[in-house]
């Protein structure tokens, strides 16, 4: 058995186990998808909506972060994981300016340490190229507010990436649990989006305020989503459904989210621990 050191962390909800390689490297030949799977499972495991790593980097920036799935596929971006490293890595002072940047595989991002337990992340552009997405659409254009087709019904839809793939649906009214269960699943892994997509389902709550329920491809139900929080406001945007600040809640508590059209994305909320531990695997 390998003993494996990690921490637990949450933000908003959305829990992650995180492995800090700064501290305590793992072998070159380290199996993380199979971790991944270990660890998140939360009857068996420690339980989490994904597995975070906390690497060295180079070329100026601080660190590097990673990120498995729970069913074990890597994605390319987690914002409320993202924030999650960022605040380990500045309780382990790995960072000792409270503004710095961090390597992911959707692109470098820059942190600020706002106060003991919010952080504020840049998030990257939105990206609504279709093959950036990406999506499969039948015809040219981008993927505003057009019509998908799930088995006996249809909905109207926005799919961009965040740096990660994001299918938002607005709705008038929450969906029922019925519903959410089937139609998820169904939207994660239509043929439209090759490398599946996460969906967000939101309601309006007042001007600048959306509440939203989350299905993660990969997770399935999470109490929050910083990449998808960030899909929704700029989705409203470009739907003309807000202005450029705006207040996501989901059920693990509330993000805020800035975005100005041909910039980036920032999204800010918090990160707290919950626990370290060893597993033997």
């Amino acid at each position: 058995m390998t003993p494996i050191f990690f921490h637990k962390w949450q933000g908003a909800g959305n829990d992650f186990v995180i492995l800090d390689l700064i501290s305590r490297p793992m072998p070159p030949d380290f199996n993380f998808p199979a971790a991944a799977l270990a660890l998140c499972e939360r009857r068996l495991g420690v339980g989490a909506d994904g597995l975070l790593s906390l690497e060295p980097a180079n070329n100026g920036v601080d660190f590097q972060m990673r990120m498995w799935n729970p069913d074990g596929s890597e994605d390319t971006m987690c914002g409320n994981g993202l924030r999650c490293v960022a605040a380990l890595a500045w309780a382990q002072k790995h960072v000792v300016n409270p503004r710095f940047r961090v390597q992911t595989r959707a692109g470098n991002r820059d942190i600020a340490i706002l106060g003991p337990h919010s952080i504020r992340a840049a998030m990257g552009e939105p990206l609504f190229e279709p093959s950036q997405v990406p999506i499969a659409l039948p015809q040219r254009g981008d993927a505003i507010d057009i019509e998908i087709r799930l088995s006996d019904t249809s909905l109207r839809a926005t799919t961009l990436s965040t740096g990660s793939t994001h299918t938002v649906v607005f709705l008038e009214n929450p969906l029922s649990d019925a519903d959410f269960q089937k139609w998820s699943p169904l939207l994660e892994n239509h043929p439209l989006f090759p490398q599946r997509t996460s969906v967000m389902w939101a309601v309006a709550e007042g001007a600048g305020r959306f509440k939203i329920r989350i299905w993660e491809r990969g997770a399935g139900e999470t109490l929050a989503c910083g990449t998808g929080a960030c899909a929704v406001a700029v989705a409203a945007q470009v739907g003309g459904r807000s202005a450029e600040k705006v207040a996501v809640e989901s059920r693990g508590g509330v993000l805020e989210v800035e975005w100005r059209r041909g910039e980036e994305i920032f999204l800010t909320g918090p990160a707290h621990p919950v626990f370290a531990g060893v597993w033997n695997f």
